[in-house]
């Protein structure tokens, strides 16, 4: 019996103790809900959360900035390759000067290879070419020649040139003469020629162009001299060319095919006498104001670099206050072309666009 008694009293006292474990003490003004003990059990580490990757920051070549104007002047002799210079996407012009004889070839190179032939030339030589480049980067110029030679160039310049090499300029090219000759085989391409004339002589003369022996145009005619002319001619075939002077006493002519590069905005041209402009802008179509103080009607032709023309027009002679509407054949937009204007006395144009 008191085994009995015994084993109730420790179930008594085990269970007195897990009742209270388990009650709450109430104190006033504190929650009654227990807050837990955080154990390792209920820490939860995240395992999904995702790792953000940080790409490398990509480094790139600085270009040099511009010190000098040109960008790049080039002093050099015999064969060789030039060092690296820093060229810019667009269109850059570079001119060369062989001071030697024999060959003078020079060409573009990118990473060591050839990229465009500039020159290819014999003897004594002057000119300027121009050059597209796609890709800024360093280029050097790789030089075949026999004597001293330099190399200019500058740019990029800001133009849009649809198909550059169908009038690349072929730099600036020196026919002299005297009394009536045939000149010697030179290189247009296609696109616009400028003829910078002048005749010492008294005499009449006149300059025929022609191309495979076959006459491709007048480009001046005087009843007598001294005089001086400006004109253009648009070459529509690429090839060797002549020119045929008749008259008595000296006489010149410079030849370039100048490039499209920054055109500035057409409002008003005005000359005396033979003139050939500068490319200009012309946007929508423009109505022109012209005068002409000429004895004889002036002549007004527009041409764009590929030789199209976009307006033909005749300045009554002596006329004050002449109109005529020029329609731009990109329906509104923008067309660069130089002026031809053909007159014996003081002329202007102004437009407004119309």
């Amino acid at each position: 019996m008191k085994k009995y008694l015994l084993i109730l009293a420790v179930l008594l006292l085990v269970a007195a103790a897990a009742f209270g474990a388990g009650c709450i003490q109430y104190i006033p003004g504190q929650p009654t809900t227990p807050t837990p003990t955080p154990s390792e059990t209920m820490t939860e580490t995240p395992t999904d959360v995702p790792t953000q990757v940080v790409p490398p920051v990509q480094t790139q070549t600085q270009k040099p900035q511009r010190t000098q104007i040109p960008m790049h002047q080039i002093d050099g002799s015999g064969t060789m390759q030039t060092w690296q210079i820093w060229l810019d996407p667009g269109v850059s012009i570079i001119t060369g000067k062989n001071y030697g004889t024999g060959n003078f070839v020079v060409w573009l190179c990118e990473n060591g290879q050839h990229v465009d032939m500039l020159f290819n030339e014999l003897n004594s030589y002057e000119g300027k070419t121009a050059f597209e480049i796609a890709d800024a980067g360093y280029y050097t110029f790789d030089v075949i020649a026999s004597g001293t030679w330099q190399l200019i160039v500058d740019g990029p310049y800001d133009a849009s040139i649809a198909s550059f090499n169908t009038y690349r300029s072929n730099g600036i090219m020196f026919i002299t003469g005297s009394n009536s000759m045939t000149s010697a085989p030179f290189t247009l391409e296609k696109g616009v020629a400028v003829f910078n004339g002048y005749y010492q002589g008294t005499d009449s003369i006149s300059a025929t162009l022609y191309v495979n022996g076959l006459s491709a145009g007048m480009i001046d005619s005087d009843s007598r001299g001294p005089a001086k002319t400006q004109a253009v001619y648009p070459v529509q075939v690429a090839g060797s060319y002549t020119l045929n002077v008749d008259t008595t006493g000296s006489w010149g002519f410079e030849v370039t095919q100048p490039l499209p590069v920054n055109p500035i905005p057409f409002s008003s041209i005005s000359g005396n006498g033979d003139e050939v402009t500068q490319y200009y802008a012309i946007t929508g179509d423009q109505m022109l104001t012209m005068t002409n103080s000429g004895t004889v009607p002036a002549e007004l032709i527009f041409y764009q670099a590929d030789g199209t023309v976009v307006g033909d027009v005749i300045i009554p002679a002596g006329a004050t206050d002449s109109k005529y509407l020029l329609k731009n054949p990109k329906a509104g937009g923008t067309v660069v072309c130089l002026a031809s204007v053909s007159a014996n006395g003081a002329w202007s144009v102004s437009g407004t666009h119309s």
